[in-house]
């Protein structure tokens, strides 16, 4: 401060300082020099980072996009209804489909309807799926069901009223795709505990199964007739699983060809305990097998 006033007054003074004192003079422009470079050089370090964090957010939103393009899922369903069967294949147009005429609406279900495979014997699984409707197996194979799988609808039916060997056919979802099947699918209505229908007519045995097949067999009442080649006429059961299948505590039966047009028949949950006399028979539920639909309080449409 007292040097730069002292500049002020007179040349003559600056230049017996300068003669007098050079050494001091040449560090002062040095001075001020340091000191802009000191803090010219901070402020572009400290905007840096900023624009580096802006280039690191951008791949975050990356792995939404093949998300967004996959099917929704069944996360909304029962843990052991969220898996599609396996197999599939592209959908066929509907101008491609085979047929005489036009798609009719059959008893199937609506798009997004979940039904079950109906009386499906073990023996005879896994049920054929197709890549498109055909009969006499004339299409691919495409997948397989099993008496257990429950299926997703696409809403899209076929049924040929010119060729009677054409049959019924539904399309399904499939883990990989679509296909379609020929019968033997259902809607699942309410479930009812029919314990006192069978507890005082089926006795107590030493083979738990007897015991599960003597209520299939009380389950088909007087619908159940005899024809001329000895053969039954009417309603049939199957057994679908026994406990140790699926490390269950039922047997599971279904019952079907019910006279009916809504109701098909019950898949049945028999329910045994080990007694005194080998086992006993100790609850029966029964599931109503729909043709056409539920209504919201479980009926069959």
């Amino acid at each position: 401060m007292t040097r730069s006033i002292t500049a002020g007054i007179g040349v003559v003074s600056v230049v017996t300082l300068a003669a007098c004192a050079p050494d001091e003079e040449a560090a002062q422009p040095e001075e001020p020099q340091e000191t802009v470079t000191e803090t010219a050089t901070p402020a572009p370090e400290t905007e840096q980072p900023a624009e580096t964090e802006t280039v690191t957010e951008e791949p975050e939103a990356e792995p939404t996009e093949p998300e967004a393009e996959e099917p929704p899922d069944r996360s909304d369903l029962p843990p052991e209804e969220q898996d599609y069967p396996e197999g599939g294949a592209e959908q066929v147009p509907d101008e491609e489909l085979p047929g005489d005429g036009e798609p009719e609406t059959l008893f199937y279900g609506e798009e997004g309807d979940e039904l079950g495979v109906a009386g499906l014997d073990p023996e005879d699984a896994p049920l054929e799926v197709y890549a498109a409707p055909a009969p006499n197996g004339e299409a691919e194979v495409v997948g397989g069901l099993h008496p257990t799988d429950a299926v997703i609808m696409t809403g899209r039916e076929r049924h040929s009223p010119g060729d009677d060997d054409f049959g019924t056919w539904a399309e399904i979802e499939l883990a990989d795709g679509y296909g379609w099947v020929d019968g033997d699918l259902s809607h699942f209505g309410g479930t009812d505990d029919v314990t006192s229908n069978y507890i005082d007519d089926v006795p107590p045995a030493e083979d738990p199964q007897v015991i599960a097949e003597g209520v299939a067999e009380r389950s088909l009442g007087a619908d159940i007739q005899d024809v001329d080649d000895g053969e039954q006429a009417g309603p049939d059961w199957t057994l679908i699983s026994a406990p140790a299948d699926y490390g269950e505590d039922f047997y599971r039966i279904d019952t079907t060809g019910l006279r009916d047009d809504a109701q098909m028949g019950d898949r049945l949950f028999v329910y045994v305990e080990e007694s005194a006399d080998g086992y006993e028979l100790t609850q029966v539920e029964a599931t109503n097998l729909c043709r056409r639909g539920v209504t919201d309080d479980g009926l069959c449409l």
